[in-house]
C-alpha cells in the first residue's frame, strides 16, 4: 500500500509545484506553439527585437531559422507596404499635420530621390526612419509594382540577416553563460518589455 503525504505538506507544496511548472513549461509552450505568430504580429511594429527573441527560441530548439525569417519578412514587407501607401494616398496631409515628419522627409528626400532602389534595401536597417523612408518613396515617382517588387527581396535579405546576427548573439551568450533555459522567462520579458517600448517611441515620433 502506498504512504500518503500529510495533507499539510500537499498543501505546502502544491504552489511550488504549480510554480515550477509555469516557470519550466509555460514559456516553451507558448514559444512552441505560438512563436511564429509572434513574431509576425511583433513584427508590424518592432522588427529587431522580436527576431532576436525569435533567434533565441531557435537556438533553444523550440522555432525554426528558416520559418522564423519567412514570417519575419512578410511582417517586414506588410508594414512597408502601408507606410508606402500611405504617404502616396496621404502624402500632403501628413506633412501639414506633422513638422516633425515633414522636416525628417525633406532631410531624407534627397537621397531618396537619387537612390530609390538602395533606399528600399537599406531603410529596414535605418532604425528610427522606418515610416519616413517608406513614406518618402510614395511621394515619390516610384511605382507600387515596382516598390513591391523590390520590398520582397529586401524584407528577406533583412529578416536573414537580423535573424543570424541573433542566432549567433545568443550562441556567444551561451558559450558566456552556460544554459540559458534558467534566464529564459527574464530574457523573454526583457525582449517584450523593449519591443514594446521601442513601437510605442516611434508612434509617438510618428505623430509629431
Amino acid at each position: 500500500m502506498l504512504d500518503r503525504a500529510p495533507e499539510g505538506q500537499l498543501r505546502n507544496e502544491f504552489p511550488e509545484l504549480v510554480l515550477n511548472t509555469i516557470s519550466f513549461n509555460h514559456a516553451s509552450a507558448l514559444l512552441e506553439h505560438y512563436g511564429y505568430l509572434a513574431v509576425f504580429i511583433g513584427g508590424l511594429f518592432e522588427g529587431e527585437t522580436i527576431l532576436m527573441l525569435g533567434a533565441y527560441a531557435v537556438h533553444q530548439g523550440y522555432l525554426s531559422l528558416w520559418p522564423l525569417i519567412a514570417c519575419g519578412a512578410a511582417a517586414a514587407f506588410l508594414a512597408d507596404q502601408f507606410y508606402f501607401h500611405l504617404g502616396r494616398r496621404q502624402g500632403a496631409a501628413l506633412l501639414a499635420k506633422r513638422p516633425t515628419m515633414a522636416r525628417h522627409i525633406a532631410r531624407v528626400n534627397g537621397f531618396v530621390s537619387r537612390h530609390p532602389a538602395a533606399t528600399v534595401f537599406l531603410m529596414r536597417f535605418a532604425w528610427g526612419l522606418r515610416i519616413v523612408l517608406p513614406a518618402t518613396l510614395g511621394m515619390g515617382p516610384m511605382r507600387a509594382s515596382v516598390y513591391t517588387a523590390l520590398s520582397i527581396p529586401a524584407s528577406l535579405v533583412w529578416a536573414a540577416v537580423v535573424a543570424l546576427f541573433g542566432l549567433k548573439l545568443t550562441q556567444l551568450l551561451h558559450g558566456l553563460v552556460g544554459q540559458l533555459r534558467p534566464y529564459e522567462h527574464v530574457l523573454i520579458l526583457a525582449a517584450l518589455a523593449i519591443a514594446l517600448s521601442v513601437a510605442l517611441a516611434r508612434q509617438w515620433r510618428s505623430r509629431r
